[in-house]
């Protein structure tokens, strides 16, 4: 469904480049994440809302969608007990990761021998996000990386790749009850996954009727 298609929006808003923000979603409403430029990623990660010891979970979500490292739309992410907390209803790129988790001033130092010093990456987004529901760092979850490009070659070999994504390219995600997702426009720029140029992006938040795919 086009974008200025969609019905009952309840929020349309643009996050920064290299920042992130905090989203609460009503079972139903469906969160469209849209690349505003092209060749931008985003981490999510998501919470029960009335219970926020039960967070999404990348590796059971692997597990529960038959063993997909790529999902796409009639996948779901899950919570560390397989419970569905997000259905992919839409999606334009059908390329995300879900094995990287997200990056951070110590994963910064190691990987790029102290060049990302300083720079602002996504678990520090998380954990600025969170704050308010007292959240620890160490507490954050793996994300699930949104138009992430980590091609996996038969050797297990990963690569840094752009992301394919060009701009107005979106996914939706339906929450299939009460939740709390945090974004992270992700700001890496030592790698190519976003063409070393972060860019902004844009999250609407809509609803149609009960159990409606668009």
């Amino acid at each position: 469904m086009r974008t200025e298609d969609l019905p009952e929006i309840h929020l349309d808003t643009t996050i920064p480049a290299r920042r992130g923000d905090l989203f609460r979603l009503a079972a139903g409403q469906t969160l469209r994440f849209i690349d505003v430029d092209g060749q931008q990623c985003s981490d999510l990660i998501a919470f029960d809302a009335n219970d926020m010891t039960r967070a999404m979970s990348p590796t059971m979500s692997v597990a529960v969608n038959d063993g997909h490292l790529y999902l796409g739309v009639g996948d779901w992410l899950v919570d560390d007990d397989g419970d569905v907390m997000l259905t992919i209803v839409a999606d334009t790129v059908q390329d995300h990761d879900i094995l990287c988790g997200s990056c951070s001033p110590g994963l910064n130092r190691t990987r790029h021998h102290g060049r990302g010093a300083g720079k602002r990456t996504c678990h520090v987004n998380f954990v600025e996000a969170l704050r308010e529901y007292g959240i620890p760092a160490e507490d954050v979850p793996y994300s699930f990386n949104i138009f992430m490009n980590y091609p996996v070659g038969p050797d297990g070999e990963m690569e840094y790749a752009t992301c394919k994504s060009v701009p107005g390219d979106y996914i939706d995600l339906r929450a299939e009850r009460d939740l709390i997702v945090a974004i992270s426009n992700c700001p890496q720029e030592l790698t190519p996954l976003n063409g070393f140029n972060p860019t902004p992006s844009r999250v609407i938040i809509y609803s149609t009727e009960e159990g409606t795919d668009v």
